[in-house]
């Protein structure tokens, strides 16, 4: 016997098809009967309520709304919850007022922080390097980023640039 839908499922499903009629223009309808149908036609077979589908319809139901809606699916993983301590280390180190005195290495979060700031304003490697390499450069002509101050020197330095700041300067 096939597992019912779960709960998560159910609610996902109907949030989703809420989401479907206010913004489909071939949506069946805003009925009971019309969602019913609907989903009587996706399965095969016929469904009295939403909580007559197994837990694999369920998933093809929510997929195929998803990829209506272009839905982006949820991550399955929970985002890290920082510590008070390194929160203020990502946010104070590489200041003149930093509070902790020890360094930190940087690592992935920052470097995609920092390419995010490039991709916005449509630089590539050497463009960063050469800005990092002027008299204006964050970390006094370095091209180094090795730890989490220099990497915050950086990001802060990126985003003052507005791309229209760019191109006057050109």
């Amino acid at each position: 016997m096939n597992a019912s839908i779960t709960a998560p499922q159910l609610k996902r499903l109907q949030v989703l098809y809420t989401q479907y009629e206010r913004h489909s223009l071939d949506c069946p309808g805003k009925t009971r009967e019309d969602r019913m149908r609907w989903a009587s036609s996706a399965t095969g077979r016929t469904i009295g309520s939403f909580k007559d589908l197994t837990a694999d319809e369920g998933k093809r139901l929510i997929d195929g709304i998803q990829s209506t809606l272009g839905v982006k699916v949820p991550s399955k993983t929970p985002r890290r919850k920082q510590t008070r301590r390194d929160g203020e280390k990502a946010g104070t180190e590489g200041r003149s007022d930093q509070i902790h005195a020890e360094t930190t290495l940087v690592g992935p979060r920052e470097l995609q922080m920092i390419q995010r700031d490039l991709d916005r304003l449509g630089w590539d490697q050497t463009r960063l390097e050469a800005f990092l390499r002027s008299p204006r450069g964050p970390n006094k002509r370095s091209t180094a980023i090795n730890t989490l101050g220099e990497a915050n020197r950086v990001h802060w330095a990126l985003k003052r640039i507005t791309p229209d700041q760019e191109k006057a300067a050109s």
